[in-house]
């Protein structure tokens, strides 16, 4: 019998910090859906992905640009952003199939 885990749970699991504030690793596969292109729909996993955090000061200032930090509107969006090891990539989290082993249901 597959192991499954709610999609709430997911998420509050992508947030855990250890003890020194840094994000709790984890495996993670999901979907791939590029909407402008209507292409996708290979599955892609990423082993040691962490979930990336807001800046640590309200108000930072990027480097490239000199502008404030957009709000992503995650919630509104059901994204998230990760950092793995090819780079940063934003998911969909409708589209996380599996989770640490895990099978996700919604």
């Amino acid at each position: 019998m597959q192991k499954t885990m709610f999609l709430r749970e997911v998420l509050t699991e992508m947030k855990k910090l250890d003890e020194n504030k840094n994000p709790v690793p984890f495996s993670i596969t999901v979907r791939t859906y590029n909407q402008q292109n209507k292409v996708g729909g290979r599955l892609v996993t990423w082993d040691n992905a962490t979930l990336m955090q807001p800046p640590k000061t309200p108000g930072k200032i990027r480097l490239s640009q000199k502008i404030d930090f957009k709000n992503p509107n995650h919630f509104k969006n059901h994204t998230r952003n990760l950092k793995t090891n090819l780079g940063k990539k934003k998911i969909n989290i409708l589209f996380i199939t599996m989770f640490n082993g895990y099978e996700v249901i919604l």
